[in-house]
C-alpha cells in the first residue's frame, strides 16, 4: 500500500497530476480545486494516497492533507459510493463543509452534487454521522486554519463547538478577515436562538 507520494509535478490537468517520484511517474487523481498553475510544474508536492485496485484498473487518489484522505475513505464505506462519487463530494466544497453537512443532516448539500441522489445522500448522512465524531469535526475546523481563530473566539464567548460547527460550514467565502467572520457567525447564531 502507498501511504503518500512526495515528488515533483511533471504535468497537471483538471483533476489529474503526474508526479515524478525518483524517475517513476504516478498518475494521481486529485480534487480539481487544487489549483496548480503551470509555473508549479517541477515543484515538489506531497500527496496522501488512497489506492483503488480493481481487476481492470489501479487508480491513485491524492490529497494535500491527511484529514481529507480520512474523510474520503469514510465516504467510501457508504454503500453506493465509489471513488469517483467520493471525489465528487470532496471536490464540491472544503472538508469542513462536507463534515458540517453530515452532522447537520443537510441532504440538500449532497443532492446538489451531480450523481448523488436523495437515497444516497440519506445513506451518507445516516451511515457517517456516527463515524464522524465532534472531535474529528473540530479537528477539521482547526486544521482548516482560516476558521481556527473564529472558533477560538466563539468558544471564549461561551458557545459550544457543536453550535459553532453548524454555523461555520455555511460561512461565505468572501469574508476577508477574522472580525468579519466572527460578526457573521454571531449574527447567524443569534438567528438560531
Amino acid at each position: 500500500m502507498i501511504g503518500f507520494l512526495k515528488g515533483k509535478i511533471d504535468t497537471c490537468r483538471f483533476g489529474i497530476i503526474h508526479l515524478d517520484v525518483n524517475g517513476v511517474g504516478y498518475k494521481v487523481n486529485v480534487q480539481p480545486q487544487i489549483k496548480i498553475e503551470e509555473p508549479a510544474v517541477g515543484k515538489n508536492i506531497k500527496l496522501y494516497i488512497h489506492e483503488n485496485i480493481r481487476e481492470d484498473a489501479h487508480d491513485l487518489y491524492g490529497f494535500l492533507e491527511y484529514f481529507e484522505l480520512e474523510l474520503f475513505q469514510k465516504l467510501l464505506t457508504v454503500n453506493g459510493i465509489g471513488p469517483k462519487a467520493a471525489m465528487a463530494i470532496m471536490s464540491s466544497s472544503d472538508s469542513n463543509k462536507v463534515v458540517g453537512a453530515i452532522e447537520s443532516d443537510d441532504l440538500s448539500f449532497f443532492v446538489s452534487i451531480p450523481g448523488i441522489g436523495k437515497k444516497v445522500a440519506t445513506k451518507i448522512v445516516l451511515e457517517l454521522k456516527s463515524k464522524i465524531s465532534l472531535s474529528q469535526s473540530a479537528d477539521i475546523l482547526s486544521k482548516s486554519g482560516e476558521a481556527n481563530n473564529v472558533v477560538e473566539a466563539l468558544v471564549s464567548l461561551g458557545y459550544q463547538k457543536v453550535e459553532i460547527q453548524k454555523v461555520i460550514h455555511k460561512m461565505p467565502k468572501d469574508l476577508r478577515d477574522d472580525q468579519e467572520k466572527i460578526r457573521w457567525a454571531l449574527k447567524e447564531m443569534g438567528k438560531r436562538q
